[in-house]
C-alpha cells in the first residue's frame, strides 16, 4: 500500500488468531491476544508486519513487459580458423569481426562472447539438458527439479520458456530475497524485525519486476534494515559502495558521501508488543534554531562530489519530548517525500557507470560461478545496455544470463582449451537447497529456516513473549512443535555447512572440507539409514518404486528396478547403462545372502544422496 502524507498510519492487528486457530494454537493465542484484535495499535498485523520506505514502491505495474529478446539463439558453428592454444590470448581480428556480425545472435552475452568464442574457432561445451534444467532449478527457485518437472517444465519447451517459468515462481522470489538477507546481514537483534521485512518485502517487489534495479538502490540506500545495521555516517557510506559498487570508497568519496548520512542516528523505540527495539532516528543537524539551514554549519550535511546535494530536514512536533532521542524523530514518521530526500545518497551511486557494470558483474558470479564480464568486458557492456534497455528490470539480467550459451553449456568432459567460457559453470550446492532436495525426495521433515527472523526464540522466550510475538514466529517460516517450542534440526544442520546464519557478525560461509563431508554423510546415513538401525518404512521414504515391497526377494531385476527409481527421484534423470550394470552386479554379490529390496535401497539411498552430483551442479 501506500501511504499518501507518508505518516505511518496506525494500523489494524489483523484476525490474524484465525489462522492460528486452524494450526492448533488459536485458543491460547486468542486468550493471551486478549482484546489487541479489535482496537488500533502502532504495530501492525503479525503474518505481514513490515513496515518502512519498501511499502511506497512497486505498487503499480511491472517496470517492463517482460518479453527478453536472446531466450531461443542458435548455437553457432566455429569460424573457420585455427583456435587458440591453450595458454593463448584470443585475438578477433578483421575476419572475426566480421563473422560475429553476420551471426543472428539476440542474447547478450552470446553477443559479446563471440569475438572471444566462435569469432576465434572456439566452440562451447554441448546442451545436456538433464544438466542444464538441473542447474536452472537450483539457481532460480533453490532446489533440485522432480523428474517430471524436467520432463514437463524443461524438456517441453524451450529454455527461454523455462526461465519465463521459474522466474515467475514464489520460490526466485525467496531465494534473491535469501541472498540479500546475507548481503544486509539481517539480525532482528540489531535491526527492527519490523523493517527487515519491509527490506525482505521490497527485495520481492524488485525480483518481480515491480522495482528498477536504480530505484531498488536509491531506497536501500535509506531504508532502516540498512542504516540501523551500521554505526555511523562513514560506515554508512563504505558500505553502499561495497554493496552496490563492489569497492570500498576513495578517501574523497567517503567523506563526501558521509555528509549525507550526517542525519542518522542508531536508537531505540519503544514496540507496542516487542518492547524497546533497535531502529534509526532522525536528528535535525545543520539547522538553525528557526528550522532553517544553518549557514555555519550546512557544510556538513552537503555533498559537493557528485554535485552540489544539501540536505537537511526541519524539524516539527513529531520529535521525541523525553528519554534518550529526545529532539529526534523516530524514522518512522518520515513523509514521502523526507524519505525520498534522504534516498539521496543511492541516487548518487546510481548516476555512476560501474553501478550498472558491478550489478552485471554480480549476476554473471552468481550465475556462472566465475567472472565472465571481467574476462570478456564486451559480455559485461552488452549486459548492461540489455538491463537498461529493460528499464532495470533486474529479471532481464537474470534472463540473458541463464539462456546464453555460457550457462547453459555442459560441464563434463574434456576442453581443448583452458578459456573458462568454453565449458559451463559447476558451482557447490547452498545448504539450504541441498538439505531441502534431500528432505523433498525422502519425505523427510526438519523444519524450516526463516532469514527475516535469525532469533525467533527471543519471540517464544517465557519472559517476553506475548500473543503477538507467538503469532509473529507461527505466521513466519520457522516451525513450533505442539508445546511451541522452535523445532531447529534443520537450522542445527545448515548452520553447520554454513547456511541460515545469525549474521551476529558475519555471515554465510561455504567451504569445501573434512567437516562438511562429515556432516553430510552423518545427515544422509541418518535418513537413508544403510545399516537399518532405525529403519522406517522405505516405501514411504520413497525409496522403492510401487508395487516393490520392503521385503522382497532381492535380485538383478529388482536391483535395476531400483536403481531407476532412486535415479529418477534424486537426479531426475534415467539411470545411465553403466549405472545399470553397476545395479545388477551389487544385487547378484549381495551379502549376506539372501538380501531383500530394503537391504539394498538404504545403501543406494546413501550413495546417490551423498555423490557429487548431488553435492555439485
Amino acid at each position: 500500500m501506500i501511504f499518501a502524507h507518508g505518516d505511518f498510519t496506525r494500523l489494524l492487528v489483523m484476525d490474524h488468531f484465525r489462522g492460528l486457530a486452524r494450526t492448533g494454537a488459536g485458543a491460547a493465542l486468542v486468550a493471551s491476544l486478549g482484546i489487541t484484535g479489535c482496537r488500533q495499535v502502532d504495530g501492525i498485523d503479525p503474518a505481514d508486519p513490515g513496515r518502512g520506505p519498501g511499502q511506497m514502491v512497486g505498487n503499480g505495474d511491472r517496470v517492463s513487459a517482460g518479453d527478453f529478446a536472446g531466450g531461443a539463439d542458435a548455437r553457432p558453428a566455429p569460424a573457420d580458423t585455427e583456435p587458440p592454444a591453450p595458454g593463448e590470448p584470443t585475438d578477433c581480428d578483421a575476419a572475426c569481426r566480421a563473422y560475429c556480425d553476420a551471426l543472428p545472435l539476440e542474447n547478450p552475452v552470446n553477443r559479446g562472447m563471440c569475438s572471444q568464442l566462435w569469432g576465434v574457432g572456439l566452440q562451447t561445451r554441448p546442451i545436456d539438458h538433464s544438466e542444464a534444467c538441473r542447474r536452472l532449478f537450483v539457481d532460480f527457485v533453490g532446489r533440485y527439479p522432480t523428474a517430471t518437472e524436467v520432463n514437463d517444465v524443461c524438456l517441453a519447451q524451450g529454455f527461454g520458456s523455462t526461465v519465463h517459468h521459474l522466474q515467475a515462481q514464489p520460490d526466485y522470489l525467496l531465494v534473491n530475497q535469501r541472498r540479500w538477507a546475507d548481503k544486509l546481514l539481517y539480525n532482528n537483534r540489531t535491526v527492527n524485525v519490523e523493517r527487515i521485512y519491509d527490506m525482505d518485502n521490497l527485495v520481492g517487489k524488485t525480483y518481480d519486476g515491480r522495482v528498477s534495479w536504480d530505484q531498488f538502490a536509491a531506497v536501500t540506500s535509506a531504508h532502516p534494515a540498512f542504516v540501523r545495521r551500521l554505526d555511523g555516517a562513514a560506515d554508512r557510506a563504505s558500505a553502499l559502495f561495497q554493496l552496490f559498487l563492489g569497492r570500498p570508497p576513495y578517501h574523497n568519496e567517503r567523506s563526501d558521501m558521509a555528509r549525507l548520512y550526517t542525519l542518522w542516528q542508531n536508537g531505540y523505540w519503544e514496540h507496542p508488543y516487542l518492547g524497546l527495539v533497535p531502529d534509526p532516528y532522525i536528528e535535525y543537524a545543520c539547522v538553525d534554531n528557526e528550522g532553517q539551514a544553518d549557514p555555519a554549519a550546512v557544510g556538513q550535511c552537503t555533498s559537493v562530489l557528485w554535485g552540489h546535494q544539501e540536505l537537511v530536514l526541519a524539524p516539527d512536533g513529531r520529535r521525541e519530548d523525553t528519554g534518550e532521542q529526545a529532539g529526534m524523530m523516530w524514522s518512522g514518521k518520515l513523509t514521502a517525500a523526507e524519505w525520498e530526500r534522504l534516498q539521496a545518497p543511492g541516487r548518487v551511486v546510481t548516476r555512476l557507470g560501474e553501478f550498472w557494470e558491478w550489478t552485471v558483474d554480480e549476476a554473471l558470479r552468481q550465475l556462472l560461478g566465475y567472472d565472465l564480464g571481467r574476462m570478456v568486458p564486451q559480455v559485461r557492456q552488452e549486459l548492461v545496455e540489455y538491463l537498461v534497455r529493460y528499464n532495470g528490470d533486474i529479471r532481464a539480467l537474470h534472463f540473458a544470463i541463464a539462456t546464453s550459451a555460457a550457462y547453459l553449456q555442459s560441464s563434463r568432459g574434456d576442453s581443448p582449451t583452458d578459456h573458462r567460457w568454453t565449458f559451463g559453470p559447476l558451482k557447490q550446492m547452498p545448504a539450504e537447497p541441498w538439505i531441502d532436495s534431500v528432505t523433498s525426495v525422502t519425505g523427510v521433515s526438519l523444519g524450516a529456516c526463516d532469514h527475516r527472523i535469525s532469533h525467533p526464540e527471543d519471540y517464544l522466550d517465557e519472559e517476553v513473549a506475548n500473543g503477538w510475538t507467538f503469532a509473529l514466529v507461527n505466521h513466519s517460516r520457522w516451525e513450533t512443535n505442539p508445546d511451541k517450542e522452535l523445532r531447529t534440526a534443520y537450522r542445527s544442520l545448515a548452520q553447520t555447512l554454513g547456511g541460515c546464519p545469525t549474521n551476529e557478525v558475519g555471515g554465510r560461509f561455504t567451504t569445501v572440507s573434512i567437516l562438511n563431508t562429515a556432516v553430510q554423510e552423518a545427515f544422509v546415513a541418518e535418513i537413508c539409514d544403510p545399516s537399518q538401525q532405525n529403519s522406517q518404512d522405505p516405501a514411504a521414504q520413497g525409496l522403492l518404486p510401487a508395487g516393490v515391497s520392503p521385503s522382497a526377494a532381492l535380485d538383478e531385476a529388482v536391483g535395476v528396478e531400483i536403481v531407476r527409481h532412486q535415479t529418477r527421484r534424486f537426479f531426475g534423470r534415467e539411470a545411465t547403462p553403466e549405472e545399470i550394470d553397476a545395479a545388477r552386479v551389487a544385487a547378484a554379490e549381495c551379502s549376506p545372502a539372501p538380501c531383500d529390496a530394503t537391504a539394498f535401497a538404504r545403501p543406494l539411498c546413501f550413495a546417490l544422496a551423498s555423490s557429487s552430483e548431488m553435492l555439485f551442479y
